[in-house]
């Protein structure tokens, strides 16, 4: 089964509502258009060299990349903004790829969220929200069953499946089983009052490095309110989002595939 590329941008659009929030990219949503009638989907967090080497590997034609972002990772925080190289960029033309991305409409709470679906990927489950920015709620307040901060950072290890970094800033014991998640990253310093406001000393993201320029301040702030901080990697919190979404083209009859990255645990 196919779907005609403006059809399934409609539906996107409609799902997502991009008009309510704002963006860090230049465009939202569609990038690059190149195939009208779409055959099937992949889904990636970045539209990295590593996903679209994947897609000439699979030889992949005729079809709709949906990322997260729509461009590359930088390898550090501070660098500028990371673009997709030329040769990639021609391949799509070659192809026939579209590329379509949601970066602040899918980060926004909800049923494809990256913070809803990291929750369910380690059995928590959302019960508020939390960090405004661009316009909507992005950070999921979650209920557990953990009792310690030992308990909840080995689910997380287990789930992403690689290393993570906890840096014990408040108590052993897990207060009420209550967690917090902003996936990716969080600049935002504010939110570790809020935090502990709210009676929760756990709190997952992505980028926990304090070698990066604006990540020292939140330690300090963490530190501050006694808030354990816990680090994930950007792609790898982030990453359950764009695997979720399998399910929603899936639904439409279009076959989907998630293409997995390498997370930058330099990060951490």
């Amino acid at each position: 089964m196919s779907m005609e590329a403006v059809k399934l941008y409609a539906l996107l659009e409609e799902e997502f509502k991009p008009s309510e929030c704002t963006e860090v990219f230049p465009k939202i949503g569609l990038q690059y258009h190149h195939c009208d009638e779409v055959q099937r989907v992949y889904t990636a967090n970045f539209a990295s060299p590593e996903v679209f080497e994947q897609l000439i590997a699979l030889d992949a034609r005729e079809c709709l990349l949906f990322t997260h972002h729509p461009a590359p990772q930088r390898k550090l925080a501070s660098d500028p903004p990371a673009v997709i190289p030329e040769q990639y960029l021609k391949e799509m033309a070659k192809r026939q790829i579209s590329l379509f991305s949601y970066h602040i409409p899918l980060d926004r709470n909800g049923r494809w969220s990256p913070g809803n679906n990291l929750a369910k990927a380690i059995a928590a489950v959302p019960y508020g929200e939390f960090y405004f920015q661009n316009g909507v709620l992005m950070g999921a307040l979650c209920d557990s069953g953990y009792t310690t901060v030992d308990q909840l950072t080995a689910a997380l290890r287990t789930a992403l499946n690689h290393e993570i970094k906890c840096y014990a800033y408040g108590e052993a014991a897990l207060q009420n089983g209550r967690l917090a998640i902003m996936a990716g990253g969080a600049k935002n310093t504010e939110i570790y009052r809020e935090l502990h406001e709210k009676g929760i000393n756990a709190f997952i993201t992505g980028v926990t490095n304090a070698e990066n320029p604006w990540v020292a301040d939140l330690h300090v702030q963490a530190k501050k309110y006694r808030i354990n901080l816990i680090g994930g990697t950007h792609y790898s919190t982030e990453k359950f989002a764009p695997m979720a979404m399998c399910h929603y083209f899936s639904a439409l009859g279009l076959p989907a595939q998630f293409l997995a990255e390498t997370p930058q645990l330099q990060e951490l």
